[in-house]
Parts: structure tokens; sequence; C-alpha cells
């Protein structure tokens, strides 16, 4: 029985390229999002490394861009008021820029390119002292998941949810802004409380499962009377 023919390298190519490519800019497939804060976490980079500070905020602005109306407003009053462009406030006063220009996650067909560009252009350049590139091999696997979490549209913003609200005016008629993004909102109630309670994470199961249970029973019993007050 004769065998069909091997494929074509040029098939098999494009057959690759219509997998990894990313979907169009207006397909959304879930509406369950990971959270940016694990994602950047999900990367184990050694602390010591020179180039790991950079490589974080290279990563952090390429996945969570300023939105192009707000900067320009908050560049336009910059130049009028300090003689400073937006890019040159931001390396001054970080701050001042991000409590009044907020960020978004561009759909996967912009980030996931973006995302790939930053890992090679950082992930073998070497320490100066150690000589040991930024990523190992268990860095570049994490960095493929996230990589996989973008093209799936985890990262994304979602069209229609609001991630932030306003905050004010200051007195250079500037709007500014309170991000809502995260978990930080949900966490930072019942588990900042068990690690004054506790004084640290590690500790005997039961302990910290009787402490924990004691502690959700205590915010329960909160949110119940604000509602009730």
């Amino acid at each position: 029985m004769d065998l069909p023919p091997a494929p074509s390298s040029d098939f098999l190519a494009a057959l690759h390229t219509l997998i990894d490519a990313p979907p169009d800019a207006g397909v959304e497939y879930n509406k369950i999002k990971k959270d940016l804060f694990h994602a950047f976490h999900m990367i184990p980079i050694s602390v010591n490394h020179g180039l790991r500070s950079i490589f974080l905020r290279t990563l952090r602005d390429h996945i969570m861009r300023w939105d192009p109306t707000a900067r320009a407003t908050v560049d336009r009053v910059c130049c009028t008021v300090f003689q400073l462009s937006f890019d040159q406030m931001l390396i001054r006063n970080p701050r001042f820029i991000a409590a009044r220009t907020p960020r978004y996650v561009p759909p996967p067909s912009v980030l996931v390119p973006a995302i790939q560009k930053v890992a090679n252009t950082f992930g073998n350049s070497l320490d100066a002292k150690t000589g040991l590139p930024l990523f190992s091999k268990l860095a570049w696997a994490k960095m493929d998941a996230v990589v996989d979490l973008a093209r799936q549209g985890y990262l994304s913003d979602m069209d229609g949810v609001i991630l932030y609200e306003k905050a004010g005016v200051d007195k250079y008629g500037l709007q500014k802004y309170r991000c809502m993004r995260g978990t930080n909102n949900v966490e930072g109630g019942p588990h900042s409380d068990i690690y004054k309670k506790f004084g640290a994470l590690h500790g005997m199961f039961y302990f910290f499962y009787c402490l924990h249970h004691s502690n959700l029973q205590d915010s329960r019993t909160k949110i119940n009377c604000q509602l009730f007050d």
C-alpha cells in the first residue's frame, strides 16, 4: 500500500504560523483573566542579576500601555507647567504620571509579539559579574507559559470593564485615578489581618487553619454589620 506523500516544508511552516498566531483583536474567548501581578512572578529570575530591574520595567511597559488620550492631556500640562515632556516627567516623578494616566493591556495580536520581543532581547543577556544569562531553562519555560496566556487572551483587558475609578482632580486640572486591577482589595483585607495575628506565613497547618477560619468569621461579621448598619 502506497503511503501519502509527506507534507512540504512550506506547508508545515504555514501551519506552524497559523497555530502560533495570536487571535484577532476583537476575539474574546472567556471572561477569566490572569492577575498580572502573578503573571510577572511566574518568571523565576535571579534577584542579583544586573538586568533584572530593567527587564521587569520593560516587560511591564510593553504589557501595560499608557492610555493615549490621558497621556496626551498629561503631556500637554507637563510641558506647560513644568517645561517637561511626559517621558521626562516619568523619569523625574513617576508617581505623578502613574496617578494621572491609566494603563491598558492590548489585545493578543499586539501583546504576544511585544512580550516575545522583550524576552528575546533580554533572555540571553549575561550578568557582568557572574556571566550567567538572565533566563535559565526554567525561566524560558515559564516565559513561554506567559506568552501562551497572552495568546489565549488571559492577560488582555476586556471591553467594557472599568479598571480605574476617578479619584479627584489636582490643582493643575488633571484627573487623578485609582487602579482597581488585580485582587489586592480582596486579599488585602483578610490576609493582612492574618499576618498581623500570626506574624508569619509558615507554621503548623492545623494552627494556621484554625486561625484562618477564625479570621474569616471576623471578616464576615464585620461585613454583615456594615451592611445592616
